[in-house]
């Protein structure tokens, strides 16, 4: 009997030194595989930190080569616009130029009336008065006052619409094209380039 309990003390021993060996090998184990866990997570965060900044790198060289090609884009239509509106004024100009010389050409056949008339002047200047069909104007570049007469030739325009010479106000900025009649000078085309602002 005695033999008996030690054979089964000693068995129970060694199951318990087959245990304890068993969980030690479980204990390292799992520190093995938390060690090689983490190692593959700091892989992973540089990998990340390095993708997140060549993405980085990336967008601000897209970002500074769209703005660098807008700017491009910018400049030239602005460079374009300027080219037109030159385009404009040169086509203007010349209008004008063609426009005198229509106007000198039907003076010289005899447009006003009078053989021999004179080619046409112009005056800028500010109304002073009308009246009938006569307005009084004060020529800028030497402060003297013009009479000026109209007749049913006479076009007198604001913004490109026809106006009569009733509807100009006094203060009124002008710019007449006459012609000398006799005595008169006759209106040819009056243009007002800058209306009385009315008082409300």
């Amino acid at each position: 009997m005695r033999k008996l309990m030690m054979a089964v003390t000693a068995v129970a021993g060694m199951s318990l030194v087959v245990t304890g060996c068993s969980k030690r090998d479980n204990v390292e184990s799992q520190r093995q595989d938390v060690a090689e866990a983490q190692m593959e997570a700091q892989q992973e965060t540089a990998e990340i930190r390095q993708d997140a900044r060549e993405d980085i790198a990336s967008t601000q060289t897209e970002a500074q080569e769209d703005i660098a090609g807008t700017q491009r884009e910018a400049a030239e239509e602005v460079a374009s616009a300027r080219q037109d509106v030159q385009e404009e004024r040169d086509d203007l100009a010349e209008a004008e130029a063609e426009r005198r010389e229509d106007l000198n050409d039907d003076l010289a056949l005899g447009g006003s009336g009078v053989a021999g008339a004179a080619a046409a002047s112009s005056v800028s200047g500010r109304v002073l008065s009308t009246g009938g069909d006569e307005l009084t104007v004060v020529d800028t570049r030497n402060n003297k006052q013009l009479e000026l007469k109209t007749n049913d030739q006479t076009r007198i325009l604001h913004n490109n619409q026809p106006l009569k010479l009733d509807d100009i106000e006094e203060g009124a900025q002008v710019r007449a094209s006459y012609v000398q009649d006799g005595e008169d000078m006759v209106v040819r085309e009056l243009t007002v380039t800058q209306p009385v602002q009315k008082k409300k």
